[in-house]
């Protein structure tokens, strides 16, 4: 059975997202307010046969994730002292000093860049810095300058730092290791639902939840962080979830544990009552599989 057709999903497309990451200083050019595309039908042909995620993630987000040099926005940068600097700011050329113990000085150190800029290119506006975020889920704000403070809002709404199932952040951070347990759910229930569209209504802008993988926008991490971004993904799962409860559709691609013989469709996407075997996938409620062994996989010894 195909996951798709064309009249299933649209989705909205930004134009020149490589041109975000280019080496120069002033390389961010992505405007939030410009115009979207939407995908044209022989798209759908192409992918036939593929989920709704792995198109959703080949024709909208690949650009964005494996642009070239996005290191530079994920990684610390080195720390630089004045002299290095020639004592100049690194944006304007003018002189500049730390003065004796801060008295006379005329300068700071950009969180972002690690370059030390004059009061005039600092901004007074504080920012979270991407690769913090990242390294120890700190969404603090902090000094920048201003180059720093207009690359940072330009890359604010861009899903391009990525957690992976590895990372350290999961061991230690509970907010957001169930966060990611909840944007599972909302990938494999978009994968399975009838209609994607009404996964796409509800997130809009927010449709890198969907993906396989965790990447993430500034923003996300930040509203992560405050807790208003769970409960608005929240209520749109519960609202999803009671479609499907409903829908005769979705009811039809749902399994019958065989375990239990229980004849309500359970659906793996309901990760926190349903599991299944690593051997063979079949779908069973998690009570129901840790009482005894996949019986799939003994039937077939």
């Amino acid at each position: 059975m195909s996951w798709i057709n064309q009249n299933q999903v649209t989705f909205n497309k930004p134009n020149n997202l490589l041109g975000l990451f280019s080496q120069s200083r002033d390389s961010l050019h992505h405007d939030p307010s410009e115009q979207f595309t939407k995908l044209p039908p022989h798209l759908y042909t192409k992918h036939k046969g593929k989920k709704p995620s792995q198109i959703l993630y080949e024709e909208i987000y690949k650009e964005i994730i494996e642009t070239p040099n996005i290191n530079r926005f994920t990684q610390p940068p080195p720390q630089y002292e004045l002299k290095d600097q020639n004592f100049k700011c690194w944006q304007c050329q003018k002189p500049i000093s730390n003065g004796f113990l801060t008295i006379g000085a005329n300068c700071d150190q950009c969180f972002f860049h690690g370059r030390y800029f004059c009061n005039d290119c600092m901004s007074v506006v504080r920012m979270p810095i991407p690769w913090k975020a990242l390294d120890n889920f700190d969404l603090r704000h902090y000094k920048v300058s201003k180059l720093a403070q207009s690359e940072i809002d330009k890359l604010y709404d861009l899903p391009i730092l990525e957690i992976t199932p590895t990372s350290k952040l999961l061991q230690f951070n509970k907010t957001l290791f169930e966060f990611l347990v909840l944007k599972r759910q909302i990938h494999l229930l978009y994968d399975m639902i009838c209609d994607p569209k009404l996964v796409q209504t509800l997130l809009e802008k927010r449709m890198n939840l969907c993906l396989k993988r965790n990447c993430f926008s500034l923003k996300d991490l930040y509203e992560i962080y405050n807790g208003s971004l769970t409960k608005v993904i929240q209520g749109y799962y519960v609202i999803l979830f009671k479609h499907i409860d409903l829908c005769k559709s979705c009811q039809k691609r749902g399994h019958i544990c065989s375990i239990c013989q229980h004849m309500v469709p359970i659906h793996a996407f309901d990760i926190k009552n349903v599991t299944y075997c690593d051997t063979c996938l079949k779908v069973y409620h998690r009570e129901c599989a840790e009482s005894q062994s996949c019986p799939n996989c003994l039937q077939q010894r």
